[in-house]
Order: structure tokens, then sequence, then C-alpha cells
């Protein structure tokens, strides 16, 4: 996925201004499949680095020597600023603050009001109790009045929804269009692109490799074989690297993936996140429904609730809709 630097970096400073964790921005990222400018993955530390490189607000150091205006800017220095005293403030947090709380549909749930994203929050009680939720980012700007929702009680939700998807017939469905889905990718216009200059090379190489057995121009011949044999190498690497990037999984291979998703513990977070992260598109949470849109591909799946048990979350919470839908990309 190519993006702009900078707005990768812009991304990067907005989420956590939000109070989405490093290990939250990562997952983002590599779910999205965005690259830091050396082409690798994102950790801890190059997360760190950008939030803390002041060269993002124009300003840029020689020798401990600071020159404001020197280069582009890319960050607001009141977010810029703001990022710096969030980070000074859980750095000084005691060790008990520091438990790290797993929000596990940042990037994927919405606000029904305003579209802006819901991000998880915390805040502590006046007994002393510490209270996890998601809340729009539109509220600190006073421009949404989106109701807060506890964090347990809509991830159970989802979940739940979710798990309710993986019905035996829909676990036919979903190997149908993977398998359907790895097949076009096998035969895409790059493929098919790739394949034609493969056999095109292999033809001129035989048509040459003819002309020498009839002894004509012998060394101008060896050198154009050379040439077509090391580009027929650069085609080879190409196809192999497409090949990679989508792999063919057979329908038992992906129907043993979708039974472990069937089977798995609800109550587990690494299975609660590669849930999210397999089957959720998008999450909008309105005052009287949330919406839940499935990388699930067809139309006529469509699943609506009158009601669900309200009694443990959000009292403006009242139905349910799952609309099933389009693939993510």
């Amino acid at each position: 996925m190519r993006v702009d630097f900078w707005i990768i970096v812009l991304k990067i400073f907005e989420m956590y201004s939000t109070g989405s964790t490093m290990a939250e921005i990562i997952r983002y990222l590599n779910s999205q499949k965005i690259k830091t400018s050396y082409g690798n993955e994102f950790n801890k530390n190059s997360i760190r680095r950008i939030l803390m490189n002041k060269r993002y607000i124009g300003i840029y150091t020689y020798k401990d020597k600071a020159f404001p205006d020197l280069i582009p800017r890319i960050v607001p220095d009141d977010l810029f600023y703001e990022v710096q005293r969030m980070i000074q403030t859980k750095k000084k947090a005691p060790a008990r603050a520091k438990a790290v709380e797993e929000y596990i549909l940042t990037t994927k749930l919405f606000c029904g009001h305003c579209k802006a994203a819901m991000t998880g929050m915390s805040g502590t009680g006046k007994h002393g109790n510490t209270y996890h939720y998601y809340q729009c980012v539109n509220i600190r700007k006073k421009q949404c009045d989106k109701k807060t929702v506890r964090k347990q009680w809509i991830e159970d939700l989802v979940i739940k929804e979710t798990m309710k998807l993986l019905t035996d017939e829909n676990i036919d469905l979903i190997v149908r269009q993977v398998v359907d889905l790895c097949e076009r990718e096998q035969n895409s216009e790059t493929m098919k692109r790739l394949r034609r200059l493969q056999s095109e090379n292999e033809k001129a190489i035989n048509n040459l490799m003819e002309a020498l057995k009839h002894g004509k121009a012998v060394d101008l011949l060896l050198d154009e074989i050379n040439k077509l044999r090391k580009e027929r190498t650069e085609i080879d690497k190409q196809i192999e690297h497409e090949l990679k990037q989508h792999p063919i999984l057979t329908a038992p291979v992906i129907k043993m993936f979708m039974e472990k998703f069937k089977s798995g513990d609800v109550h587990s977070m690494k299975h609660r996140i590669a849930l999210v992260d397999t089957f959720v598109n998008k999450i909008y949470l309105y005052d009287k429904k949330i919406t839940i849109l499935y990388n699930v591909q067809d139309s006529n799946s469509n699943l609506l609730l009158d009601e669900i048990d309200i009694s443990e979350g959000s009292s403006e919470v009242q139905m349910v809709e799952i609309r099933g839908f389009k693939q993510s990309h």
C-alpha cells in the first residue's frame, strides 16, 4: 500500500493524541500494510522516534543546535506538544498504572452521529476504580454529543455477533469466496502481463538457439541469449514475488482456518483480536443501533435483531444491525 509518508506521520500523531496505544497504532499500520520509510514494519521504537521528532514541526537540529522553519512542517505545534506532554505523563506514571489495556475496536469503531473515529479511553471514578470506554474523538473538540460506551460491553457485543457469522453455511460461503479471490489474484492483470513476458522471452531464446544450430553470427547470438536469460531471471523473480503476495489457498485449508475461529475461546484476547481483524470492516454506533460491516461479500446476508440485552451497556443502544458486505482493501 503506497501512502505519502507525511500522511502516515500525521495519522500516527492523531491516533496517539486521541488515546491509541503504540501497540494499537502498530497493529493498525500493519493491517494496512503500511511500512516505514525504509520499507520495514513499524515497531515501538520507530513510532516513538516519529512522535518525538521535531523535524515534523519544521525544526532542523544540527550539532545540538535547533534551526526552526528550515524544513517543511507536517504536524501542527499544538498537536506535537500535546503528544510530548502525554508521553512524559505516561513515563512518570506509577508502574501499576502502566498496564496496557487492549482496545480491540480501535480503527474499526466510528460514531454514528458524525462518522468520526471512536477511540479507547480510561478514567478513574470517585472510589478509585478505573473505567475503560470508547469515546468519539470530536467530543473533545465539542463538535459531537455522542455518549461514550463501556469498553467491555461493546467489545463483547461485537464478538458475540461476529461469532454468529460463523455458521456452517456461512463458512462454506467464505471458503468459496476466498478460493475465488485467490484464483482471481493468481490470474490478475499483473500476472497475465508477467506470464506473457515469460512466454515471449522463452520463444525468443528458442529462436536464437535454433539460429545457433545453423552457425549464424555465433558471438552476437550468444550475447543476445545472455541478455534474454537475465531478463528471464528478473521476470521469474517478479512472478515469485506476486505468488508470495497472493498464495494459493485450498478449500480444505481455508475451512480448517474458519473452524478454528468458530471453536475459539471468546474470552481469549488473542482470539478476540484475530476475530475482529479478520472479519470486521467497520462499526457505526448510533443512539438506537449499532451497524457492523463485515469483510464477507454476500448481498443477501442481512441479519436484523429486534432487541439486545442492554442492562449492562449503554441505555441508548437498542438494536444491532448486521450487514454483509464488501471486500475490504
